[in-house]
């Protein structure tokens, strides 16, 4: 391995660790609504997916989810633990892991209609993941699933992927160098 690959690989490292923390940070923030809160996790996950290459968004979620598991209070509300990744909740979190990849394949050509459509569908795929997780780890019926896991976080859903896809494209122009169609 050269000199080069080295430092690329220890800068996608670096970033992959900053990311991961920015996720844990992000994940303490809640805006309160009418129906569920907003959380700052499903929009820098999103963030994440949208800007950043498929290689350093798994990295900086599998950091994440190892931070968590280990103890660190860095999912939802200051959670940590096993009990967080395997409890009702869980399927979220490992639906952020198909999160990162949809958009990553659904969005190649990197415009704004494609990255619409890449995190409505990875969002509602991540949703679904999460309200089937649910559904057997709390335990509940498929339509309370639907109900408890899904429903509610339609609109916010929506406010976030509006938001994800502004900043994303702000960063495809001002920031070209994100852009992992210019890597």
């Amino acid at each position: 391995m050269d000199k080069f690959t080295i430092q690329n690989n220890l800068k996608k490292v670096g970033l992959a660790f900053l990311l991961a923390i920015f996720l844990g940070f992000s994940s303490q923030i809640t805006i309160p609504l009418i129906w569920v809160p907003i959380t700052g996790q499903t929009l820098a996950v999103g963030l994440i997916a949208s800007i950043f290459g498929l290689s350093v968004g798994i990295e900086s979620l599998s950091i994440y989810i190892l931070l968590g598991w280990l103890g660190l209070p860095v999912f939802a509300n200051a959670h940590a633990g096993l009990s967080v990744l395997l409890g009702p909740t869980g399927g979220y979190i490992w639906g952020f892991l198909i999160y990162i990849l949809l958009v990553r394949l659904i969005n190649r050509d990197h415009n704004s209609w494609q990255l619409g459509i890449a995190n409505l569908s990875a969002a509602t795929i991540q949703l679904i993941i999460g309200a089937v997780w649910l559904m057997f780890a709390a335990p509940m019926t498929l339509p309370a699933a639907i109900e408890n896991g899904i429903l509610p976080f339609l609109i916010p859903g929506l406010i976030k992927i509006t938001i994800i896809c502004g900043i994303t494209m702000l960063s495809w122009r001002y920031l070209p160098k994100l852009n992992p169609i210019n890597k």
